[in-house]
């Protein structure tokens, strides 16, 4: 009987090694590389370096056993769903010959269950002359209903011709090499690719490839109505002269972030603030925190920080710390009282007598001595993490978390490295301990205040953010791969990242809940990244403020800030005027300012109507403004010209707000097509649109088709933004019924403006038009129109050059329509 136990035992425990010990083949195919010359098949090897080998510190190298320059390896001891990363290296070295070099792109990997083979070509570069091999992805397979799906060309060897067949697309065909396919019914549907180079052809067929789903609309939250701006207090402001930003200086600031008069428009509208870690800390950054529940004593006192906070809910701004949970400073009372063997806190920590000998996701050192033992810190020694298998560590941590929302009043928290709460063993980030660790804490924090919210940084691809989000975890997390496709789209002049990768998160996520940001503290900023081009930038603002998401300001990006590695230098101090220290601090500045800060600062581009500056205060007015645009739907329009894109966002059945951008520096001119069907049936053949923000007056009645709409030859300036209101004409009455009697005068644009500004109005019938411009006193400045006028959309331009700036108002007369709206000149 204990012998069969025994065995039995023995068994299981084999059985379930085997289980968790999974293999992967690696192959990467040289054959490019050998044929333009870049690597010696005689003389020189391919090995590989990944978070399992210790980057390349345990050589793996790959082999051609049948020479076909396909050079290959297997390695075990994986377990299923482990994530890994790795590239492919020369000889063993970091010689800036490896894969993607300087870039710090890593492939990525999770282990299946079944078969693991991964086959690549070398820094993916493909021999354009080999044969066809037809192939294709998308960014998503699961979507729903109505959702625009881009089709992403991985096709290799010599192709002259595609041949597509989209199952339930609408088109069903297409030859482009690259199609966006729009899927109006639910159903699993096949796609099939042949490609050619005009003698050979080689077909890929996938069953079922595409799932459409009927989308179901989910409740949206306060934050999802905000703007956040991201401010690092240390650069912000100086109110004493010390050189550092300070809470004092902060609260100076806040009429120009948001002034909290809804009537005024001079102000940048931002209605959330995210600050940078706050507390005590012996860093610059603050990443390393002495005391949670401290002010760090640069910034002020505890006192200034609540009188900041409530100045800022008194303009309606929301207010949410850095909360840094994953690791404290090895000056933290805890750390010490752990590392001197104090059994109350000892296990505050993780602590081991040996080097484990593993090391992090990038091939960082992660255990440090310290008295002969080991401590475990991800990021670096001075950052020693926090062990939350310490019951005591997380109530004491909770407990912070219920001082700053209950005692201070804060109304969320930023979560700094999401991903590394909790190890299990040396799997280091995402792991079931992590998970769970954040349902406990955000269950934790809305028992304290349930309108408090959780946001993340979960620094991984889509599909592994999305875990951080499910099951009541996190409220929602920072969409990277947004980021970085909006930034890539608006770089290479091609709208075909931006749409995948949009319409994947738009579809995956619970309804509109994630962050969305173009670059933040730890990375080059915006402006380096689109290579200091004012228009790509303001093309940048324009997909940031008018597509769905929690959008994500990082300061001074508004005025076009500058930095680049290392990380001081993407945190200098705020651009606010072309004085001394570019009006940061009226003393020695921590950190010397931008060498363009006498051009691209608040008080010079504030003054121009054409500058960054006003785009980004434009849009997020136009934000704030229409709701569409916080909590509306999203709809791609089909574009006959790659570098072009239109959307439409809308929340009821009667209008719509469609976005026109180009993305590129040419003139270009494309058709539109859109499926929204909340304007689009029998009766509705007649609906306009009117510009709202950077349009000229609308183009009057679109193309009604049987189910969508059409914008014709569109002519877009290069990277010109253009902002409609698409209406269905006289459906003014609640119950949708039509009122021919529908007068409308619209916004002028631009406004404030300088010299010349646009006036547009609609007449539903042939009306005696009378329409004048008056001063703040009441005094006649010009009668622009004073004649009969045939019914439709109609434009004047008004010339304010030989006028003083100020308020200006100017009325509209047609029969019994009486109204009058007010604009600004500004010089």
């Amino acid at each position: 009987m204990k012998s069969t136990f025994s065995l039995l035992f023995i068994l299981l425990i084999t059985l379930t090694i085997q289980a968790q010990d999974k293999s992967i083949l690696f192959q990467v195919d040289m054959s490019y590389q050998i044929k333009k010359g870049s690597f010696d098949l005689s003389s020189e090897f391919v090995d590989i370096a990944g978070t399992f080998n210790g980057w390349g510190g345990n050589l793996i190298q790959l082999n051609d056993a049948d020479d076909d320059s396909v050079y290959s390896v297997e390695v075990g001891g994986f377990t299923i769903g482990q994530e890994i990363e790795y590239k492919f290296r020369y000889n063993g070295a970091w010689d800036d010959r490896e894969e993607f070099p300087g870039a710090g792109n890593n492939r990525r990997y999770t282990v299946a269950a079944d078969t693991n083979i991964i086959l690549v070509w070398y820094n993916n570069e493909v021999d354009p002359d080999g044969p066809p091999t037809a192939g294709f992805e998308t960014s998503s397979r699961s979507i729903f209903q109505n959702s625009l799906v881009q089709f992403n060309d991985l096709s290799s060897g010599k192709v002259t011709s595609y041949s597509w067949a989209f199952e339930g697309g609408t088109p069903d065909t297409s030859s482009d090499a690259e199609p966006a396919i729009r899927y109006l019914e639910t159903g699993l549907f096949d796609v099939e690719l042949i490609v050619s180079d005009g003698e050979v052809f080689d077909t890929l067929f996938y069953e079922n490839y595409i799932e459409v789903n009927e989308r179901v609309l989910a409740e949206t939250k306060w934050w999802n109505e905000s703007v956040f701006y991201e401010i690092f207090v240390r650069s912000f402001y100086d109110s004493d002269g010390d050189g550092i930003g300070d809470f004092n200086g902060l609260t100076e600031k806040l009429d120009y972030l948001n002034d909290g008069d809804p009537n005024t428009d001079t102000d940048l509208g931002i209605t959330g603030i995210w600050l940078m870690p706050i507390h005590d800390s012996p860093s610059y950054h603050g990443y390393d925190v002495v005391d949670y529940r401290s002010i760090n004593p640069d910034y002020g006192t505890l006192e200034d920080f609540k009188n900041f906070l409530s100045e800022a809910h008194d303009r309606g701004i929301r207010v949410i710390i850095d909360l840094v949970m994953n690791h404290s400073s090895t000056q933290h009372p805890w750390f010490e009282q752990s590392a001197a063997n104090d059994p109350q806190y000892r296990d505050f920590y993780r602590w081991s007598n040996t080097n484990p000998g593993y090391t992090g996701p990038w091939g960082q050192t992660v255990w440090h001595s310290r008295n002969g033992e080991y401590y475990y810190g991800l990021f670096w020694g001075g950052m020693p993490d926090l062990n939350y298998d310490s019951e005591a560590l997380k109530d004491s941590m909770f407990a912070v978390a219920e001082f700053w929302l209950s005692d201070i009043g804060v109304d969320g928290f930023r979560q700094d490295a999401v991903l590394y709460i909790d190890e299990d063993g040396s799997q280091l980030k995402n792991t079931d301990e992590t998970f769970q660790f954040w349902q406990d804490f955000n269950t934790h924090v809305k028992s304290i205040n349930p309108d408090a919210f959780n946001v993340g940084e979960a620094w991984e691809p889509t599909n592994i953010v999305l875990d951080y989000i499910s099951n009541d975890r996190l409220d929602y997390a920072f969409e990277f791969d947004l980021a970085n496709a909006i930034l890539g789209s608006v770089n290479s002049g091609n709208a075909a990242s931006i749409i995948s990768q949009m319409q994947k998160v738009y579809d995956v996520y619970p309804f509109l809940q994630y962050g969305t940001f173009l670059t933040n503290h730890d990375q080059n900023r915006v402006m380096n990244v689109l290579g200091q081009d004012i228009n790509k930038a303001k093309v940048a603002a324009s997909l940031l403020l008018t597509l769905p998401g929690i959008p994500y300001l990082y300061y001074g990006e508004e005025v076009g800030m500058l930095g680049q590695k290392p990380d001081e230098d993407i945190r200098l101090p705020m651009q606010w005027s072309d004085e001394s220290n570019s009006g940061f601090t009226s003393g020695s500045p921590w950190r010397n300012p931008n060498s363009n800060f006498a051009d691209f600062n608040v008080e010079v581009m504030s003054e121009d109507q054409n500058s960054l500056f006003n785009h980004y205060r434009n849009l997020i007015h136009l934000r704030n403004d229409h709701e569409p645009f916080q909590l509306g739907e999203l709809e791609f329009g089909n574009s006959t010209t790659n570098s072009t894109i239109g959307f439409s966002r809308f929340t009821d059945g009667l209008s719509a707000y469609t976005v026109l951008i180009n993305l590129s520096g040419n003139q270009v001119t494309s058709n539109f097509t859109f499926t929204y069907n909340a304007v689009n049936n029998n009766e509705l053949i007649d609906y306009y649109l009117e510009p709202i923000l950077f349009s000229e007056p609308g183009f009057g009645a679109t193309t009604p088709m049987n189910d969508s709409w059409m914008l014709h030859e569109v002519e877009l300036a290069p990277y010109e933004i253009k902002v409609y209101k698409l209406a269905p004409r006289g459906l003014s009455n609640e119950d949708g019924s039509r009122n021919i009697d529908s007068f409308e005068l619209m916004q002028n644009y631009p406004n404030p403006f300088n010299p010349t500004s646009t006036i547009s109005f609609y007449l539903p019938q042939a009306s005696e038009v009378k329409l004048q411009v008056f001063d703040i006193t009441g005094r006649l400045v010009s009668t622009l129109v004073n004649e009969k006028r045939i019914a439709g959309s109609h434009s004047v331009q008004f010339e304010g050059s030989t006028l003083s700036s100020g308020v200006y108002f100017y009325r509209l007369e047609a029969g019994d329509f009486v109204s009058t709206k007010k604009m600004t000149l500004i010089k």
